[in-house]
């Protein structure tokens, strides 16, 4: 009996030692470790122009077996996102009942539109530095037409 106590304390020591040796040896992976190839997003407002923003419905009735939201939807058509930014488009692969027994595979375009958001924030950023820019010009000429008044 004591030898089994004594093997189960050996074994509880040991595991407790890995685990404890696993939980110091843990690192921290930050976020420029796991992405490579990081640029700044070019022209993002120049790119946004080119979307063409719609409100549409599924045709829900006639796919019923692909799940479709129902009402009104804002997005983006697949084909516009595609010309301008091609890696938002995805494929998406759904099997669809076509008939009693009979099955078919349908080939959806996706657009991821969370993938926009950095864009969009790239864009604001955009718009922002251009009205400090008008702001500063403004004031200049606001200073040459005092100038001028005062003679």
């Amino acid at each position: 009996m004591t030898n089994i106590r004594l093997r189960i304390r050996t074994v509880f020591l040991i595991a407790t030692t890995l685990f404890t040796v696993n939980a110091v040896s843990a690192q921290t992976i930050t976020d420029t470790d796991v992405k490579r190839n990081i640029t700044t997003i070019n022209s993002p407002l120049k790119s946004l122009l080119r979307l063409e923003p719609r409100v549409f419905e599924y045709e829900t009735e006639k796919f019923k077996s692909l799940r479709l939201k129902e009402g009104r939807q804002y997005g983006f058509l697949a084909d516009n996102m595609q010309e301008v930014f091609p890696g938002m488009v995805n494929s998406k692969h759904v099997n669809y009942m076509y008939g009693k027994n009979t099955y078919r595979q349908a080939s959806i375009r996706t657009v991821d539109e969370v993938s926009l958001i950095p864009v969009l924030v790239a864009s604001i950023q955009e718009l922002h530095l251009e009205v400090e820019k008008l702001k500063q010009e403004l004031h200049s000429l606001k200073k040459k037409d005092n100038s001028f008044s005062v003679r």
